[in-house]
């Protein structure tokens, strides 16, 4: 059984199974037009859908277990988390209470072609930077909306302002900055820093507060440019993923194989969905610019 096939035999048994919960087969696409499909719950009186994804339950269908076994321990885990929910959306028919949600993220323009034919972007060197709506809830998490061309009517305001919010709004109160590479492995248990100082290993991670779609600082000149004061002039940017940058200091010899190693990374380390680039990018200190 295939797992689109799979998806469809769970479905009908939970909808045989359980009343009060409808469940249908739901796919997302994500960021690099990577398709994700799960099973969604809806329940009458609430209007959030949650979905859960079934990859690892269909691996284990593929070693074995039961369908109908595997479908209780779906409905199990609804059950216990409590996952319907209704959440308050009503700030978002008004652009004037969705402003101050406004986001950026950075993501590769070849790659999402198709998504951002219907959504506000704007060109960034070879990427494209897109904005998106944060919705916190108690009950539910956070979440992301992503902005698409039907807001903006919603909205009655245009692609400029909805930039000019998120961008804003990200520079702001996202809080980037940058961490020694060796602090940071340091900090997760994986080596010891001592002995290895910054000037003989200008290697850095710069990502956000959040750790998500930390990315977006390589938008942020003023940013960019404290950064090279810290490593002492001009830097490689690797992208490692849209979430985080690793920025390593420009030596005569730091150049070998750069791109390679960034997608030999993306294809072998990366989800699809997490890929930025696959090169690498400089910056220029004397000239206080981004270049690839």
């Amino acid at each position: 059984m295939e797992y689109m096939e799979f998806l469809g035999r769970i479905r009908d048994l939970l909808n045989e199974r359980y009343s009060d919960v409808t469940v249908s087969v739901h796919s997302t696409v994500k960021n690099n037009g990577v398709v994700l499909s799960g099973l969604s719950f809806s329940k009458k009186g609430y209007n959030a859908s949650p979905t859960i994804y079934m990859e690892n339950y269909y691996s284990d269908y593929v070693e074995g277990e039961d369908v109908a076994d595997i479908a209780d321990r779906i409905m199990s885990l609804y059950r216990e988390n409590d996952m319907a929910a209704q959440v308050d959306m009503s700030f978002f028919d008004d652009f004037e209470h969705v402003k101050d949600r406004l986001f950026i993220k950075l993501i590769n323009k070849e790659k999402n072609s198709d998504f951002l034919k219907g959504s506000p972007y704007e060109d960034f060197l070879d990427l494209a930077i897109v904005p998106y709506v944060r919705v916190c809830d108690k009950k539910i998490g956070n979440g992301i909306i992503m902005v698409r061309n039907e807001h903006l009517a919603l909205w009655k305001t245009d692609a400029k302002k909805v930039l000019a919010a998120a961008k804003k709004n990200t520079h702001d109160h996202d809080g980037y900055n940058i961490r020694h590479i060796m602090d940071v492995l340091d900090g997760l248990g994986v080596c010891d820093k001592e002995g290895l100082g910054e000037k003989e290993f200008p290697m850095y991670v710069a990502t956000n507060s959040r750790k998500i779609n930390g990315a977006a600082v390589l938008t942020m000149n003023d940013k960019l440019k404290e950064f090279s004061a810290i490593i002492g002039g001009d830097y490689y940017i690797i992208p490692s993923s849209v979430h985080e940058l690793i920025l390593l200091g420009k030596r005569d010899d730091s150049a070998c194989n750069i791109d390679e190693m960034i997608r030999d990374v993306n294809r072998t380390e990366l989800g699809p969905d997490d890929v930025l680039a696959d090169h690498a990018y400089v910056y220029v200190q004397s000239d206080e610019v981004l270049i690839f």
